[in-house]
């Protein structure tokens, strides 16, 4: 048996930010609709939530440098908040 490369383990995975961005999605549309939002809410939290959890799945990549991390992490959390705002309608 051998160790696997970067990049097979990139094949593996799907790619990076995909699953973050699914998991993203799930929770900002759910969390929106089960809090009573509208259909503009649920839409808006769902496509924000998505982009969060894409930069966020990057961030936690060990494919990225680190000034990288930050940066995408710092990304993920920004628009996080907005979705919030958005799913709120605040």
């Amino acid at each position: 048996m051998r160790e696997l490369t970067n990049d097979e383990i990139e094949q593996v995975s799907g790619g990076i930010g995909l699953l973050g961005a699914g998991l993203g999605i799930v929770t900002g549309v759910g969390s929106t609709y089960f809090a009573g939002g509208n259909g503009g809410q649920i839409l808006g939290a769902g496509i924000l939530g998505g982009v969060a959890g894409f930069f966020g799945g990057i961030a936690t990549s060990s494919f990225v440098p680190t000034f990288a991390r930050v940066f995408f992490g710092a990304s993920s959390a920004e628009v996080g908040i907005m979705g919030n705002h958005v799913g709120t309608g605040s």
